[in-house]
């Protein structure tokens, strides 16, 4: 499990976390065949509770570069943590309210 730190909680709707790990990285390339991996700052997640669990809405990396501070998940793979980084996918789960696995 990568390391992590709250820096804020937002009740039940979100969480940032500061990445106090260096292998904590996002590959940009979009091409497999030349990763571009980046060190990852922050991660933050939020949620939408519901009565059957909790859903993401959002996920946002903050990068340690300077030409592409932030990355995105597209909301069509918010519901897709397959294809997030493995330490990603464990934070989520690790924070989300309640913590339940459902709805991801």
């Amino acid at each position: 499990m990568v390391a992590s730190t709250v820096i804020h909680q937002f009740a039940d709707s979100g969480i940032r976390l500061r990445i106090d790990d260096e292998t904590a990285t996002l590959d940009i390339s979009g091409d497999p065949n030349h990763p571009n991996p980046i060190k990852v700052k922050e991660l933050a997640i939020s949620y939408k509770t519901t009565s059957c669990g909790s859903e993401i809405t959002n996920l946002v990396y903050v990068l340690d570069d300077a030409d592409r501070p932030v990355a995105y998940v597209h909301p069509d793979h918010l519901n897709r943590p397959e294809e997030w980084p493995t330490w990603a996918r464990e934070l989520v789960d690790q924070h989300r309210p309640n913590n339940t696995s459902s709805n991801l």
